[in-house]
Formats: structure tokens, C-alpha cells, sequence
């Protein structure tokens, strides 16, 4: 009965830190890895560390990088207690997804934004309709993605990249470019693909910490090192795209709501001037 009793003392101290957070966090939904990376960035010192004995809080001390891996555990458990509403954490779904806005046929020139997360659609597909583009998550660059994009690209095309800084997805929008070269056979108009994040100027500018990743291959920890190189950033972390949610203002939606309104305004220039 003891260890029960330590346990819901645990549970309810660690899930009331959690929700505390959250509601600082201030965004109605997000993903685990964001309210991640906004803990991160808090220079308060209330992380509870509590005893084994009745489950009391005897220190606090800020949060930390190591205490990641138990953020699934502790958000889970404060959604059990309604502490945090059920709908709140965005989760990846598996597959590839698009998202076609409503009315795109007219176009003479389309944007498109492309991540490899999906557990973002539900922020970004708002704020791609609003500008007519179209949303494409995937995890990677597969012949389908890009048949399906060479069948509907009627009108030139503008694809902003979009992937995590890490060993596992550094390269993909670079996959996607060399796929596209790949079917240059194919009729279709000018693709124009952007990598606009999240690239190392970045992660250096908005003083996105760098956490740890798994390993990978020899050849893909020197390619990703040698991308990092001039940036003095450690090869054996990452930063993902989760991060955006803490250090850009309004979030990973805020920031791809300027990306389209800045190609947006391009696009449209471009336009006037033919």
C-alpha cells in the first residue's frame, strides 16, 4: 500500500508540474517535443524531484534535457487526471499526407510546404489554406509523394522544405530535390523547391538548444557534420522542428505563416513585373 501511495504522490506532483507548464506554454494544442523545448527554455527552478519514501517534494531545480525521455509518462498521466485536456498533445500519424486547399485550379503559380513531421497538420493546415497551398508531411521522400506532385503541378510550382536538424532528416529536402532531377524526363512546369528550415543559421540565431539523437551511419554523421561545420554545432545532437513552438513567435504556424506570405508577396511581384 506504501508504494501505491508514494506512486499517486509522484503522479499528481510531476502531472501538476506538467499542466503548470503547459498553460504557461499558452498554446491551446501542441506536440510532447514542443512543450519540450519551452520547458527547456524556462530559467525557473521548479522541477519537482520528489522522495521515495511519501512521494514529498524535497528539492527543485530547473528542467533539464535528461528529463525529457519521461515527459510521455507524466503528460500522459496528468491527462488521466484531467489536469491537461485530452486533445491537447499533437501526435505524428504514420503515411505520407496532402492536403489540397479548396480552390487551387486558377492558380498560374502554387506554393506548397513540405515537412517531414506530421503531427503538425492540424496547426499548419489552416494556415496553408488561408494562402492556397498545398501541405505535404511525410516522414520521407517516397516515388509516390512525387508522382502525385508532378500529376497536379498545372502551374509552377514553389515548395518550401521544411525538416528536422538531425542525422535522420537532414537531407530531406535535398531527397526531394534530387527525386524531382530524377524525373526532369517528365513534362511538367518550373518546381522550385526552398529549404527554409530548420538550417544551422537558424538554430544559431534563435539560440535553439541542441539535444541529443541517436547514432547513424559513418557516411551520414560526415555529411551531417560537415553541415554543421561552419556553425560550431555539435554533430551528435539535433534540433528539431519542435522547437520552433518555443522560440519563434506564435509558434511552428506563426512561422509558416510568414514563409508564405513572404513567397506569397514574391510570387506575386513577379506577376505585376511580367
Amino acid at each position: 500500500m506504501t508504494d501505491a501511495f508514494v506512486s499517486s504522490e509522484v503522479d499528481r506532483t510531476k502531472s501538476r508540474w506538467v499542466a503548470k507548464v503547459f498553460k504557461e506554454f499558452g498554446r491551446p494544442k501542441t506536440t510532447l517535443r514542443g512543450l519540450f523545448y519551452f520547458a527547456l527554455s524556462r530559467s525557473i527552478a521548479d522541477y519537482p524531484i520528489c522522495g521515495g519514501f511519501v512521494g514529498e517534494i524535497r528539492v527543485t531545480r530547473p528542467y533539464h534535457e535528461n528529463d525529457g525521455p519521461k515527459l510521455v509518462k507524466w503528460a500522459e498521466k496528468a491527462q488521466r487526471l484531467d489536469l491537461l485536456p485530452a486533445n491537447a498533445i499533437l501526435k505524428e500519424e504514420p503515411g505520407e499526407h496532402t492536403i489540397l486547399p479548396e480552390a487551387c485550379s486558377s492558380q498560374r503559380h502554387r506554393l506548397e510546404l513540405w515537412l517531414n513531421r506530421s503531427a503538425f497538420n492540424p496547426l499548419l493546415a489552416p494556415v496553408c489554406a488561408r494562402h492556397g497551398a498545398v501541405l505535404v508531411s511525410s516522414e520521407s521522400i517516397s516515388n509516390n509523394l512525387v508522382e502525385q506532385l508532378l500529376n497536379r503541378a498545372a502551374c509552377r510550382t514553389t515548395i518550401l522544405c521544411l525538416s528536422d536538424l538531425s542525422l535522420k532528416s537532414f537531407l530531406f529536402c535535398d531527397n526531394l530535390m534530387a527525386a524531382l532531377a530524377q524525373a526532369r524526363h517528365r513534362h511538367a512546369p518550373e518546381i522550385r523547391v526552398h529549404r527554409v528550415g530548420l538550417s544551422p543559421e537558424q538554430v544559431v540565431f534563435w539560440s535553439i538548444p541542441m539535444v541529443s539523437q541517436e547514432k547513424s551511419s559513418k557516411e551520414a554523421s560526415r555529411q551531417y557534420k560537415s553541415h554543421l561545420k561552419a556553425y560550431g554545432l555539435d554533430h551528435k545532437k539535433m534540433a528539431e522542428l519542435d522547437a520552433l513552438e518555443a522560440f519563434y513567435p506564435k509558434g511552428i504556424a506563426g512561422f509558416c505563416e510568414d514563409l508564405l506570405t513572404e513567397y506569397g508577396k514574391d510570387i506575386s511581384d513577379t506577376k505585376e513585373g511580367a
